[in-house]
This record gives C-alpha cells, sequence and structure tokens, in this order.
C-alpha cells in the first residue's frame, strides 16, 4: 500500500469550493455595514486573495446551515433603500439566521451585537418583528478541553452543541437599527468612492475594536 499527500488534489478540492461559494458582490450589502467600513471598503477596492484558512472556516458555516436547514442556497437577496440584505432562512415566516463559531455556549447572545444588528436588518426587508437564530457552538463551553479534569468527561460538558433562540424586537428598535446602518452606508460609499478612510470612531462599530487586531489591512492600507 501506498499513501502519500497529494497537494494537487487539495488545491482542486478548494478551488471548487472558492468558485461554488464566492460570488462577486455589487452595490451595498448589510454585512459592509455592521463591522468596520474602512475594512470593507477597502475589501471592495483592494480585493485579496483569499487564505485557504479562511475558506476552511468559512466553510464549516455554509456546511452546518445546509445541514440544519435542508436548503443548499440562501433566501433571495431583497434590497432597501439601496442596502441589500440576504437571509439564510425563513422559519414560520420569520427570518433564520444561522451562525457557527467557537465561541463559547455559555456567552451570553447580546454581546454579539454584530449579529443582533444583522437580524434586526433582516426583520426590516421581511417587515417581521420576529426572527429565530441558532448558534453552532463547535467547542461548545470549552469545559471538554480546558475545564478540570473531572470535568471534561461530563455530558454537559460535550462538543459540539447547539442553542436555538427566538427574538422579538420592538418596531422601534429595528427602524433606529435601520436609520444606523442608513446613516453608515453614507460613510461607507464615501471612502469607497474618494478612497480616504473615515476617522476609526465612525468606522468601528463601539463595542468591535477586536476587528482591528485581525484586520489584514491594518498597518498597510490603513494606518488608524
Amino acid at each position: 500500500m501506498e499513501i502519500e499527500l497529494s497537494p494537487e488534489f487539495r488545491a482542486d478540492v478548494l478551488k471548487k469550493i472558492e468558485k461554488r461559494e464566492f460570488n462577486e458582490r455589487t452595490g451595498v450589502h448589510c454585512s459592509d455595514l455592521i463591522y468596520c467600513l474602512n475594512k470593507q471598503a477597502l475589501r471592495a477596492l483592494y480585493p485579496q486573495p483569499t487564505k485557504d484558512s479562511d475558506l476552511l472556516l468559512y466553510s464549516l458555516g455554509w456546511s452546518t446551515q445546509r445541514w440544519l436547514t435542508g436548503q443548499d442556497q440562501d433566501e433571495p437577496e431583497k434590497e432597501v433603500d439601496g442596502i441589500k440584505v440576504t437571509l439564510d432562512a425563513i422559519h414560520d415566516g420569520c427570518p433564520f439566521e444561522l451562525k457557527c463559531t467557537f465561541q463559547s455556549s455559555s456567552k451570553p447572545i447580546e454581546e454579539n451585537m454584530h449579529w443582533i444588528r444583522q437580524i434586526m436588518a433582516q426583520c426590516k426587508v421581511s417587515d417581521s418583528t420576529d426572527a429565530y437564530l441558532t448558534r453552532f457552538e463547535v467547542m461548545g463551553n470549552w469545559k471538554s478541553v480546558f475545564g478540570k479534569k473531572e470535568e471534561k468527561s461530563l455530558p454537559e460538558n460535550s462538543k459540539p452543541t447547539l442553542t436555538a433562540y427566538h427574538l422579538v424586537f420592538t418596531q422601534n428598535e429595528i427602524d433606529f437599527n435601520w436609520e444606523w446602518l442608513k446613516q453608515r452606508s453614507a460613510i461607507y460609499l464615501n471612502v469607497r468612492d474618494t478612497k480616504e478612510l473615515a476617522p476609526k470612531v465612525l468606522a468601528v462599530p463601539s463595542g468591535q475594536d477586536w476587528e482591528c487586531h485581525w484586520c489584514s489591512y491594518r498597518g498597510n492600507k490603513c494606518q488608524l
């Protein structure tokens, strides 16, 4: 028996995934606005090759979404006020967003404000105040890895795990979030059109400074 690594086969598999899953985005998408505006504009102005690690990480989300919904595609894109919003799926007539993450299942969902803003945008374009969210936690609560010795094998500390939520917003919350997105859309378009970065206080949403740490444009195209 002979077994050998095949970098050519590996490259072919990744190339097919990228070709199937990545589409050229036009206009202004909700996801451009809930993260750093400068980073999103720089991605449009100066595209970078997709790293293998990123492609494989995205694949976790694509595969779990399709498994949990039974659908092989997102819902059709919707556009309101020049902002495009795409729903993962629909459940009981309401937006259904699916997330796959390495964050702990014990982390309060409210701390993921970028997710909440995205879901409220989905409610806006769907004329709904209700939404559903699943969080597929690859590492569970992490205690199977970093817990005490006697905790690691307990059933409640196994991995992966799935947490499901029903979210109910007020119409005022949805409208306020949409106005926030429209204001950010104007800033984003200005950065994209002029190639002049917005001040960090405007570009990065409150509580999302972690974006700068992981940004591939930091110290290169962005000096903020």
